[in-house]
């Protein structure tokens, strides 16, 4: 049992590190500033710009599923080892004893088991975290039918377990802040519904009662605002940290290492679907006179305005455009021939010389792209399918720049 438990976090703490990637890097790089605010505790926000919230949330749940499963699973194995325990409640009336146990075995432990599954089948949704916090509300209304049985029959309860509930609820359990209010206000309402319903015997809890639920209510869910704070810091600063291992923030591209994870992974899938590629390197003209004659701020001004263009050229399924290096940049095509290579490398390079950014060392006075690119229709090593583009850009530097050059693809052996 225990080594299944074991398996099963050791599962979810995976799960965690997946759901840092529920937002993409371009994302990311759009809402940077906003990131790295509150990753320095500059921006006390409440609630991330859209998408961030949403994934701020889903992670948020995913990170807390451990515990979560932990909380449920551990009440559920209370609840139904109740006619184990149930002998202790010396004094407690017969039949107050026996709808502990209903209680605790028929619908407690079912309704915690059923939780504790589908925090583990789905931990990433809302509906599962609202039912979560409605177990532990069902909880705390049968400790007070409890109380209230008990009351009837002239024996007074004063059930310590019963502000447990919420404190383990809000604690354990990393509830966002607006959902731990939520919580304690229907707690709090399952309380005084509670006291209306006591018998005149035994009145309403005491000063006293009251006082340290409304103390560690408060504290509880206090701790869980602040906590929620902190969670978003980190998150804040894991996102950047993300893809600030993944994208060239000055162009907003991949780099050189998403590049080639990308292009692992869907050579892998070519190879299962049978299906070709085009990887193509563009490569700027000129550029390092750019930066002498206009100065590097404009020369960054170039690299940004070739980068949105290229960009766009890599929007299907599989694509991707990466800059690798200085005036580099490389574009994988999935799924693409030569001739449907040929013919979008080559509006590309007009799309750059059509930009009309000014480089007077060019002959054409403008910008403009060689462009190197080889098609492979078999399996073929990543590495030697990239030399190959690059000796195509080679050979359109050579023919004069500002043109494209194809590489012909020869197909592998194995």
């Amino acid at each position: 049992m225990l080594k299944r438990i074991g398996a099963l976090l050791a599962r979810l703490r995976l799960r965690e590190s997946e759901a840092a990637e529920l937002i993409s890097a371009q994302q990311v790089t759009e809402f940077r500033l906003v990131l790295a605010r509150v990753s320095r505790g500059e921006l006390g926000l409440m609630r991330f710009p859209e998408p961030l919230e949403g994934a701020f949330k889903a992670y948020s749940r995913e990170q807390a599923a451990a515990s979560r499963i932990t909380t449920s699973l551990v009440t559920a194995l209370l609840f139904v080892s109740a006619p184990a325990w149930s002998w202790a409640m010396l004094g407690v009336p017969e039949d107050t004893r026996m709808l502990t146990l209903y209680l605790s075995v028929l619908v407690l432990s079912p309704v915690f088991a059923g939780v504790t599954a589908l925090l583990f089948l789905w931990p990433r949704s809302v509906m599962v975290e609202n039912a979560f916090i409605a177990a532990f509300l069902l909880e705390a209304a049968a400790i007070e039918v409890l109380r209230y049985h008990a009351d009837l029959a002239g024996y007074r309860v004063t059930p310590v377990i019963s502000v447990a509930v919420p404190v383990a609820a809000l604690a354990l359990a990393r509830l966002p802040a607006l959902r731990s209010l939520v919580f304690n206000l229907l707690y709090a309402l399952i309380l005084v519904g509670s006291d209306l319903l006591a018998s005149s015997a035994s009145g309403p809890r005491s000063p006293t009662e009251t006082l340290t639920i409304a103390v560690l209510l408060t504290l509880a869910l206090v701790s869980s605002v602040f906590s929620q704070r902190t969670r978003r810091q980190n998150w804040a600063l894991l996102q950047l940290m993300r893809v600030g291992a993944q994208i060239d923030f000055l162009t907003g591209l991949a780099n050189r290492s998403a590049y080639e994870s990308h292009v692992e992974r869907w050579t892998r899938a070519g190879r299962r679907d049978r299906k070709g590629y085009a990887v193509a390197v563009i490569d700027l003209d000129y550029f390092k006179r750019i930066n002498d004659r206009y100065g590097h701020q404009h020369g960054d001004g170039v690299l940004r305005e070739a980068a949105l263009t290229i960009e766009p050229f890599a929007r299907r399924p599989g694509d991707i455009a990466a800059r690798i290096g200085g005036e580099e940049f490389v574009l994988f095509l999935y799924d693409c021939g030569p001739e449907g290579a040929v013919e979008r490398l080559e509006r590309l390079r007009a799309a750059i010389e059509s930009l009309g950014l000014e480089n007077e060392d060019s002959p054409h006075g403008v910008v403009t792209a060689s462009i190197g690119a080889v098609c492979v229709t078999e399996l073929e090593p990543v590495s030697a399918t990239y030399e190959k583009a690059d000796q195509a850009l080679y050979q359109a530097k050579r023919a004069g720049r500002n043109r494209l050059e194809m590489f012909a693809a020869s197909p592998a052996s194995g």
